[in-house]
């Protein structure tokens, strides 16, 4: 590649490649130019155009690599010269890609959700189809193309963020291009990509946050209020972007750092409401309406209050979303949800840790209840604002109210706001979750109110939705919300607080209290029996007393060894611990002893430092009191005293100033002073100069008339001498010519025998010949045999070597059998070995399990007898628990005749005739499915259903004058001296030296004497065609 002395000259060549077809010879000479050392710390506007129009060509090629390099290269180039020419090169490098995009798009009309992954060069199944197939169709080059400039668009994005990443100047171009790739994106339907840009700038955004000190002027602050408000801004179009993409937890995230960033700044307005928009958007899609909630009534308080010019509609529908939203927040069994929360705590991963998180979003120190929500929409007067089919809905299900009558109120309400016309349904989404609410409060109250009811009744208090919608929401408040419930299909009832399993844990303290207060009652009724059940009990003790008493004595021993075991073993263990305790001190006295020496030793090294940096300073205070006394010395020889340093002039300036003077300083004066004297010496080397080219000048004019008559001499004397010096070659070449004559026809007469003495020859020779070429063939042929005899013979050596390996690995495979053969005898003894221990120990237990058993039978009749015991006194108990419950079943069966009576006096307008029951097949028995709830648990459980959903959303050059530093070029030579450069030049000499004959000149050796004609080679017709170019013209 070429080198170019300017970088025009390299622009302009690439220019005319570009011209004649050859792009890629184009880039390489650009980008050979942009890594030329002579241009790497040069920035000039002409670089600036090499660079623009280097990246063109790399978009145009699509070589990313070559761009990367370009623009790092670049951005070193012009850091100090010009930061704003890397920011125009860069939007235009990235305006160049995007067109490329567009057009390529417009081409043809496909959609890039079908391309995989643009960080991988090629899909994978399009390798394949590639590898199976002749050629490529034409649809599949075209997306091949389509796929590389989207792939190209993308890496564009991602180099020029890591260009931009640092640099203050560059911080609006850096956060431009990345709402850019945001938007591509979002346009393209690219969340994988979207989620590694996120990942990019968080990380850029913690590299800069890991510098400490005092950071460089070029470099990003993080602590900057420009620098966070820009960021704000980025991180609110991220968030936006990753909420319509569906990345929920991609969204989170943004929405944490956009909550550290307004920490540290004060947001503007429209980017805290934002804020709250979308934090409500993202729990909404997890299912925590706790939070949602929150997030519409913050979002409502700080639009309120901050934004003066909202209208009344934008208001409405601000405060009637807070109040549906908090509406669809399930109500909770305690109304202190920290005290409910903290029961289940365990880390940070508990659903109070979370809650407390989710509320530190809102900046607010305590977990937000429903209670809380809806208190502030009433005390703040947020409820009024409110739409008035919303404001009824909050009046209806917060109030108390008649169970049977609350979906027919409700019912209007939600069918106004389901229609969709009220705020352009931008209110639709909370119609399932209110009709869920008001569907599991209509279920509590219910259950608690009646015992059973039928379908068609409840069918007709739950009117808002359908019963098999129903069905699936009576399972689901069985099992989370507490509620008894079984449906009955074959007498088509609903049945409240059907009989459920209870959970053990829960029960057993009650079950401990009536076991006391029982046995209390049986003492207090019954003590006759008590003293007969004691004394049975002390007559099988004095039975039982002697095998009691050895079995206590040998458990008393054992425990007795067991506990002399127990000492052993702890004493030994004391001894180890005291063993490890002495060696850990040691190992600690001699830590403290290294860390001691390392001390002593960083002081030393710290009292040497700062003796040599007293050297030094010393030393250089000397060599500035040097420099400055030869300053002062050059000064006075220059004549420029009149230098300053620090205020005062050089001659000023004593030896005992210079320990307050900065030591760079004096350096800077003193390479001051060493420019003036050179810009001194070459202003008088350019007097002296232009002084000699005025002398010598003049003493050009004035030498040349006697020049020219000195040229005119010479002219006569060169054409005497050649004239002589042709006379006298001819002369000789005559001589030699007649010489050669004669010596001709003296040897003509011999040819003839010399030619048939030389054929003679030849002919001998060519039977040797011939029979030396028989003989190489026989012996090429018997080599050949020889060579293919070898060849067998190797191969017949290396089948031997083979079968003696193949033997060898025989008998080590009947080695290593033989072996494993002992091995296998050796484990089978062991194992037998094993197997008689092993038996003997079953021995050892089984008898040992006799005697448990015996020990067991024995325990079993006493357990037997008190357990009939147990079973009279628990059949009066029997007795007394159904006469109690047969009078609360009469009482049941009054207050249902009440509530009937009640119920059709307030419907006697529409009074219904009695509905005969169908005959029922009894030999199909009770047909009837129960829906009972779930075991139930402790309020952890519960409590986890708050936060459940919490975790849900993870899911040519041009010749310059010469400048005044520069040689002066050379001055346009005389007249006299351009006679060399004529026709007579140009053919061969100068047309008054030129002569029809060659001679040589004075200086020249003579020319080689001529061959005889009788030695003539056979091309004599040739030199006879040659003419005058062979010789001279009397020889033809």
């Amino acid at each position: 590649m070429a080198t170019f002395q300017k970088p025009e000259n390299a622009l302009k060549r690439a220019e005319e490649l570009i011209e004649v077809g050859k792009v890629q010879d184009a880039l390489d000479t650009l980008h050979a130019t942009m890594q030329n050392r002579k241009f790497k710390n040069m920035w000039t506007t002409c670089i600036e155009q090499i660079m623009v129009r280097h990246l063109e060509l790399c978009v145009q090629l699509k070589k990313m690599r070559t761009a990367r390099e370009g623009l790092y290269q670049y951005r070193t180039m012009c850091q100090a010269a010009n930061i704003g020419s890397l920011e125009l090169v860069v939007q235009k490098f990235r305006k160049a890609a995007e067109q490329k995009v567009h057009e390529a798009k417009a081409q043809q009309d496909s959609d890039l959700a079908g391309v995989e992954d643009l960080d991988e060069q090629e899909a994978p199944h399009s390798i394949l189809l590639r590898a199976i197939q002749a050629h490529d169709t034409r649809q599949q080059s075209q997306d091949r193309d389509l796929h590389m400039h989207f792939r190209f668009l993308w890496d564009t994005y991602k180099v020029i963020l890591d260009v931009l990443k640092s640099n203050v100047r560059l911080e609006e171009v850096y956060h431009e291009t990345a709402k850019h790739a945001f938007e591509f994106c979002r346009v393209n339907k690219r969340p994988a990509e979207f989620k590694r840009l996120c990942e990019t700038l968080r990380k850029n955004w913690q590299d800069l946050q890991k510098h400490t000190g005092k950071v460089p002027v070029h470099q990003v602050d993080p602590r900057n209020a420009d620098t966070i408000s820009r960021t704000l801004e980025t991180r609110c179009s991220q968030l936006r972007i990753c909420t319509e993409l569906d990345l929920w937890r991609e969204s989170y995230l943004t929405a944490t750092e956009i909550y550290e960033l307004m920490s540290k700044a004060r947001p503007k307005p429209n980017l805290r409401s934002m804020y709250y928009e979308y934090l409500g958007k993202i729990f909404w899609k997890s299912d925590n309406h706790l939070f949602h909630a929150f997030a519409c009534l913050k979002n409502l308080q700080f639009v309120k209050a901050a934004k003066s010019n909202i209208t009344k509609e934008e208001l409405q529908v601000l405060a009637s979303r807070a109040v549906l939203a908090t509406l669809c927040v399930p109500f909770q069994r305690n109304s202190d949800i920290h005290a409910t929360l903290e029961l289940t705590t365990e880390g940070a991963s508990s659903p109070y840790e979370k809650a407390k998180k989710h509320a530190q979003l809102f900046n607010v120190a305590s977990v937000p209840t429903r209670e809380t929500i809806s208190q502030n929409l009433v005390e703040k007067t947020l409820l009024p604002l409110a739409a008035e089919p919303v404001r009824r809905l909050f009046d209806l299900i917060q109030s108390d109210f008649t169970p049977l009558s609350l979906c027919q109120d409700a019912k209007p309400y939600l069918d106004e706001i389901a229609k969709g016309e009220l705020f352009d349904g931008q209110l639709v989404t909370y119609i399932t979750p209110l009709k869920q609410i008001i569907f599991f409060r209509l279920m509590k109250q219910l259950s608690e109110v009646y015992s059973n009811m039928t379908i068609d009744n409840f069918e007709a208090a739950a009117s808002i939705v359908p019963f098999s919608i129903a069905e699936k929401w009576m399972a689901n408040a069985a099992r989370h919300h507490g509620i008894n419930i079984q449906i009955n299909y074959s007498h088509k009832t609903i049945v409240f607080g059907a009989p459920r399993k209870m959970d053990m844990k829960s029960m057993r303290q009650p079950l401990i209290e009536i076991g006391h207060k029982l046995q209390q009652a049986m003492q207090r009724v019954a003590p006759e029996e008590q003293h007969k059940k004691e004394k049975l009990e002390k007559q099988q003790i004095s039975q039982n007393i002697v095998r009691r008493i050895e079995e206590e004595t040998k458990l008393i021993r054992q425990r007795k060894d067991e506990i002399e075991r127990r000492k052993e073993e702890s004493e030994r263990r004391k001894d180890i611990e005291e063993q490890k305790a002495i060696a850990a001190q040691r190992k600690q006295e001699m830590l403290e002893a290294a860390a001691e020496r390392e001390r002593q030793e960083k002081e030393r090294i710290q009292r040497h430092r700062e003796r040599e940096e007293q050297l030094k300073k010393e030393a250089e205070l000397l060599k500035n009191k040097e420099m400055l006394e030869e300053m002062k010395k050059q000064a006075d020889m220059t004549k420029t005293s009149n230098l300053k340093i620090e205020g005062k002039k050089l001659i000023d300036i004593d030896i005992d100033d210079m320990a307050g003077f900065d030591p760079n300083k004096i350096i800077a004066a003193r390479e001051a002073q060493r420019q003036r004297e050179r810009q001194e010496k070459i202003r008088l080397r350019k007097l002296e100069s232009k002084r000699v080219d005025h002398l010598a000048r003049a003493l050009r004019e004035e030498e040349q008339e006697y020049l020219e008559e000195w040229a005119d001499d010479i002219v006569a004397e060169d054409e005497s001498y050649v004239e002589k010096a042709q006379d006298k070659e001819i002369e000789e070449q005559r001589v030699k010519h007649d010489e050669g004559l004669e010596e001709r026809a003296t040897l003509i007469s011999y040819k003839a025998p010399t030619d048939v003495w030389a054929e003679g020859l030849l002919e001998a020779r060519r039977a040797a010949h011939k029979e030396a070429e028989r003989e190489r063939e026989k012996r090429c042929l018997q080599k050949a045999i020889d060579l293919k005899i070898q060849r067998a013979r190797q191969r017949a050596k290396e089948a031997a070597a083979s079968e003696a390996e193949k033997k060898k690995l025989k008998r080590e495979r009947d080695e290593a059998e033989t072996k494993k053969k002992e091995q296998e005898e050796e484990e089978e003894e062991h194992r037998e070995m094993e197997e008689e221990r092993s038996r003997r120990q079953e021995e050892e237990v089984e008898e040992r399990r006799v005697t448990e058993e015996q020990e067991k039978e024995e325990r079993a009749l006493r357990t037997e007898q008190r357990k009939k015991d147990r079973e009279a006194d628990q059949e009066k108990l029997n007795q007394q628990t159904d006469r109690q419950r047969q009078k609360e079943v009469e009482i049941e069966a009054r207050q249902k005749s009440e509530a009937e009576e009640r119920s059709s006096a307030r419907a006697a307008p529409r009074k219904e005739e009695p509905r005969k029951e169908e005959p029922k097949d009894d030999d199909d028995g009770d047909n009837w499915r129960s829906v009972r709830k779930a075991p139930a648990r402790d309020d952890k459980r519960d409590d986890k259903r708050d936060d459940k959903g919490a975790d849900d959303w993870r899911s040519g050059p041009r010749s310059a004058a010469p400048t005044r530093d520069e040689a002066p070029s050379e001055r346009p030579k005389p007249t006299w001296a351009k006679p060399r450069e004529d026709k007579g030049r140009d053919e061969g000499g100068d047309d008054w030296r030129s002569a029809p004959r060659s001679a040589p000149t004075r200086d020249e050796a003579p020319s080689e004497r001529p061959k005889p004609a009788w030695a003539k080679p056979r091309e004599d017709k040739g030199r006879d065609e040659g003419g005058d170019k062979g010789g001279d013209d009397w020889r033809s």
